[in-house]
């Protein structure tokens, strides 16, 4: 592959297959060849542009390539996403991350067992799966077993929490099918509104891009209501998709309100938003037209995919005094096309004219198959039909996670897609 963000999703869709264990990754990134000072000089520039990561004391240098980065933040979550900022860039081979977590305040053991148990137990993509955690001196050991391979990396990443040193997930297992019989223990459970507040709270102070803002949660009927005022867009996005990453929480409805404290100017606004959009690694090869007025960033011109264009949104969401995002980026080769406008993390379909290049029978039948092989929905809790290349997704799935992996699954085709699915109130996941 040409790009490290290439090379990292191809490892996260092989993970999210039904059945699959493990994945062993040998996959070599070839990127077209820059200087190396080049590449320094843009890592930095994405460090600084991101409002995240803007503060990090880091260090970067580069060679053949390879990026390392050398520095302290304060947790395991500003770590990876220094890392994942940097691997952003193009020309990059691989990076290697030095950056060493510096916890404010020492904790016990104890405490770093509450915080893991929690996570594990609130995170909707294990869905029910039983995780027994354990710590000595900061070192955190994962037994038991999960339904997947994608859960398996989730149940790592969430026992990082503040005073973990080091994660063995080796005796945690995978075994496929798991999930099912989790379902059927789990289905009908509803947590109180109370505990679910606690679970979206947590996640923010642990959120890297949302912590600074303290939003305010309070939660009715499952619907977790996100308010107050935070300093950029990707802030008030990702505590949207913080709080809909919390088992029970069954609608999110964001209120926070975006005031800029970034650049005063339009120009300057549209200046680094092109800038962005030159050194990042998934848009080096299409030419993508920028304009901002009044804080809103426009996009237009044409991507070779749906993922470029979500990626291109998303860079525009991370520049500092952007509120909204108009994206009228159209895909060709032309399928089914979607507008975004931010903030929301939910598209908005408008679809152009599909022009299908299956039958209706033979996209019906790959999407049957896409939906068996998920490890996040059950085939037949989803009917599909499909008329004139437009495919219409009917029945009740058990999670709004449930009903998005649907959904990809099913523009995967290349149909237009009308997703008609419910989202069960009080599942476990």
């Amino acid at each position: 592959m040409d790009n490290l963000l290439a090379k990292e999703r191809a490892v996260r869709v092989a993970e999210s297959i039904r059945g699959v264990r493990g994945v062993i990754d040998e996959i070599t990134v070839t990127p077209a060849s820059r200087p190396d000072e080049d590449i320094r000089k843009d890592v930095l520039a994405a460090l600084i542009q991101d409002p995240a990561t803007d503060s990090y004391q880091i260090a970067v240098s580069v060679q053949g390539a390879v990026a390392r980065l050398t520095g302290t933040v304060g947790s395991y979550t500003e770590q990876q996403l220094a890392d994942r900022t940097a691997r952003r860039v193009k020309g990059l081979k691989g990076v290697r991350n030095d950056v060493t977590i510096n916890y404010l305040a020492k904790r016990t053991d104890a405490e770093i067992l509450g915080d893991i148990t929690r996570r594990l137990q609130w995170d909707i993509w294990l869905n029910g799966d039983a995780v027994h955690p354990a710590v000595a001196s900061g070192k955190v050991v994962l037994t038991g077993a999960v339904g997947s391979a994608v859960a398996k990396s989730r149940a790592f990443d969430d026992a990082w929490v503040n005073g973990v040193m080091f994660v063995d997930t080796g005796k945690l297992v995978v075994e496929p099918g798991r999930n099912d019989e989790a379902r059927q223990q789990f289905k009908y459970v509803i947590k109180p509104d109370s505990e679910l507040r606690q679970a979206v709270e947590m996640a923010f102070r642990l959120d890297p891009r949302v912590v600074a803002y303290s939003p305010i949660v309070t939660v009715e009927g499952g619907v977790a209501i996100v308010g107050g005022v935070v300093g950029n867009l990707k802030a008030k996005t990702a505590a949207e998709r913080d709080a809909a990453n919390i088992a029970g929480v069954w609608r999110v409805e964001n209120l926070l309100e975006v005031r800029p404290t970034g650049p005063s100017s339009d120009s300057e606004m549209e200046k680094e938003l092109k800038t962005a959009l030159f050194w990042n690694a998934l848009l080096g090869n299409v030419s993508i037209d920028v304009a901002v007025i009044n804080r809103v960033a426009y996009l237009s011109g044409t991507v070779d995919s749906i993922g470029q264009k979500a990626e291109a949104q998303d860079v525009a969401s991370r520049i500092k005094g952007v509120t909204i995002i108009r994206n009228r980026l159209k895909v060709e080769p032309p399928v089914s096309v979607l507008y975004y406008d931010w903030p929301t993390i939910y598209p908005v379909a408008e679809f152009v004219g599909p022009q299908p290049y299956l039958s209706d029978d033979e996209i019906r039948s790959q999407i049957e198959d896409a939906l068996l092989w998920s490890p996040f929905v059950e085939r037949d809790d989803v009917t599909v039909t499909v008329h004139g290349g437009v495919a219409t997704l009917t029945g009740t799935v058990g999670s709004w996670i449930g009903y998005g992996e649907a959904d990809k699954d099913a523009r995967r085709s290349g149909a237009t897609v009308r997703n008609q699915l419910r989202v069960k109130k009080g599942a476990w996941f």
